[in-house]
């Protein structure tokens, strides 16, 4: 049954907006990954229905900062005016923190251009996907289906990203043509095809066609690739500057390691094997359409270490009960030198993420 969650009018207000994507919640709340949830405004009892994709806690509101930027929960004037709205809110020595997805939601569209490449009736919103951004099914003058992405624009993650990679990845692997990118009113919009296909997780016994997929992913790599967000140089970076987070966080596997031993583990173990990866390949981000795989959500593609990729599969493939898909998928992909101490190292990086 679905938790219905009271909420105040200021939080409310924000998510409905499009104004906040994280959220902190009542510690009694046994809120899980993927769970969908209805918010309710303590003021009018109007219902907002979201979906959690991510779960995490923390000791202290510091913390909570240092991983995630203070514009992802809505409108504050600073860090200060923040910690003192949520103190005069909420009552615990440790906060779970959720991303969260609104999975309802009207929308108006105020760019022409695109106005005059869509019929707006046939706009509906697709609930599929972990994405921050709204994402529309719809039809294009020409009677085609095509998928629209709107989102308010905010820090780096842009929907520019995702339309230069997908003109980037063109005849080098399966994904969608992109017919529209435009930023009006910061606001995003992205038209793109439509791609008819099943997502993976429906599938069974696609381990070993799946790892040899991935490794022809990787092995475009080109060093002069404009897209380096997820550099291995960048990941290291990035969990050095948020390395007493990492410390709290820390999994079974590094609950004995002190703050230098784990310090000294990101640094003597960086991989060396780039690779161009998809970023962020999960079940949910690949569909199958007789027998062809087809690649959506592509905003992370980046040059990294190939483990990223793999990392994230293994941790979609628990996810959908599917870890017997996890063998024949390293021998497809004809991994004759896997490092367990890769994954772990990617067990850090993605602490060191929103």
């Amino acid at each position: 049954m679905i938790k219905k969650i009271d909420c105040n009018k200021k939080e409310f207000e924000n998510i409905k907006n499009d104004r906040q994507t994280y959220k902190i919640f009542d510690n009694s709340l046994n809120l899980e990954y993927l769970e969908m949830c209805e918010l309710i405004n303590g003021n009018t009892n109007e219902e907002l229905e979201i979906q959690i994709t991510s779960v995490k806690r923390y000791n202290s509101l510091d913390d909570v900062l240092n991983i995630i930027n203070l514009e992802n929960f809505g409108i504050y004037e600073d860090k200060e005016d923040f910690i003192k709205y949520i103190n005069e809110n909420y009552d615990d020595s440790e906060y779970l923190v959720c991303r969260i997805k609104k999975t309802t939601n009207k929308i108006i569209i105020d760019d022409k251009k695109l106005l005059d490449l869509i019929k707006i009736e046939t706009l509906q919103q697709e609930k599929l996907g972990l994405s921050g951004c709204l994402v529309y099914r719809v039809k294009t003058r020409e009677n085609q289906d095509a998928i629209l992405k709107v989102q308010n624009i905010k820090g780096n993650d842009t929907l520019k990203e995702e339309y230069d990679v997908l003109k980037y990845l063109k005849g080098k692997m399966s994904v969608a043509n992109v017919y529209y990118y435009n930023l009006y009113e910061n606001k995003e919009y992205l038209l793109r095809e439509y791609i008819d296909g099943e997502p993976l997780y429906k599938s069974k016994g696609f381990g070993y066609k799946l790892g040899q997929e991935l490794k022809k992913i990787h092995e475009h790599y080109n060093e002069k690739c404009q897209f380096q967000k997820f550099s291995v140089n960048n990941l290291l970076k990035n969990a050095m500057e948020k390395i007493d987070i990492l410390y709290q966080l820390r999994g079974e596997y590094f609950k004995d390691f002190s703050k230098n031993d784990l310090i000294n583990f990101l640094k003597e173990n960086k991989p060396n094997n780039d690779a161009l990866i998809h970023g962020d390949f999960s079940l949910t981000n690949i569909l199958v359409n007789n027998g062809k795989y087809y690649y959506i959500d592509l905003g992370n593609v980046s040059i990294s270490t190939k483990y990223f990729d793999i990392y994230i599969l293994k941790k979609s493939l628990k996810i959908n009960h599917l870890e017997e898909e996890w063998e024949e998928f390293l021998r497809g992909y004809n991994i004759d030198d896997y490092n367990e101490i890769y994954m772990r190292w990617m067990e850090l990086i993605e602490l060191s993420y929103n």
